[in-house]
């Protein structure tokens, strides 16, 4: 809501703001292009402070030990972070990239909330899809079984990459 408030064209304080500076017509939903870019800025300002904590979150779990052996033994800030640090934050990097990753198939909020998936059909996702479908058309069996694929295509997808994540760890292990 703030987002979609402070990019309205009629009274949210950027396009003033913009105006002042001589830019003229701004409407940031109107152009598909532009509506996109919004939704996915917005999308990044609630998640990326998740995504930050859970990486901090690792790094303050790596044992003070490791980095000091790396030191004695003459390792440069380089080599402490691609031999040491990145190997050791590799799992929690993955499950930060696959937790966003399910977070983006099932984005709904933002683009429901700002643009209702418009303008045409620009911003639209399958989730939003599948809502309108059940909900607002009625169409519930069209729906379940447009969610019940959905969840299946996610479920293999999720599988495809931790499969091959795990490959990865295992490589730099």
């Amino acid at each position: 809501m703030i987002g979609k408030s402070l990019l309205n064209s009629q009274y949210g304080p950027v396009v003033p703001a913009l105006e002042w500076l001589g830019f003229t017509d701004i409407s940031f939903y109107e152009d598909p292009w532009l509506a996109r870019l919004n939704i996915m800025i917005m999308d990044a300002w609630y998640s990326i402070p998740f995504m930050m904590v859970l990486l901090l979150a690792g790094l303050q779990g790596i044992p003070g030990e490791v980095l000091e052996s790396a030191k004695i033994d003459g390792a440069s800030a380089w080599q402490t972070f691609r031999h040491m640090i990145f190997p050791l934050m590799l799992p929690v990097s993955l499950t930060a990239i696959i937790l966003r990753v399910i977070f983006e198939l099932k984005l709904i909020d933002v683009v429901r909330i700002v643009t209702g998936g418009g303008p045409g059909s620009a911003t639209d996702t399958v989730s939003l899809f599948i809502y309108r479908e059940g909900i607002q058309k009625t169409n519930v069996g069209y729906a379940t079984a447009m969610s019940q694929f959905y969840l299946l295509v996610v479920i293999i997808s999720i599988t495809i990459v931790l499969w091959l994540a795990n490959k990865v760890v295992q490589k730099v292990s």
